[in-house]
């Protein structure tokens, strides 16, 4: 199913769009199409390392006993805005 995009371009870029359609003997839409996919062909190429670019992410200044205490404090304090006691440790299982 096609889905309809709206974007502000610029003149020129609408008349360089007019010409190469032309010449191509395509439609805009296909012409669109193409570029979209050849541009991001070239973004999402397989030899990039998604390690790479994910490396480090684990890596936090504060220890895990810090971050764990962090998240808690933000559930429990969320959980007290929404009216609901949030469970305590003598509540939990497991």
């Amino acid at each position: 199913m096609d889905k309809v995009l709206s974007a502000r371009l610029d003149e020129a870029v609408i008349d360089q769009l007019d010409r190469a359609c032309k010449r191509l003997g395509t439609t805009k839409k296909q012409f669109l199409e193409d570029a979209i996919r050849q541009r991001a062909a070239t973004i999402d190429s397989p030899t990039e390392d998604v390690w790479s670019e994910t490396s480090g992410a684990w890596a936090r200044r504060e220890s895990p006993a810090s971050t764990i205490r962090a998240a808690r404090r933000a559930f429990e304090q969320s959980m007290a805005r929404s009216g609901r006691r949030p469970l305590r440790r003598a509540d939990r299982t497991g």
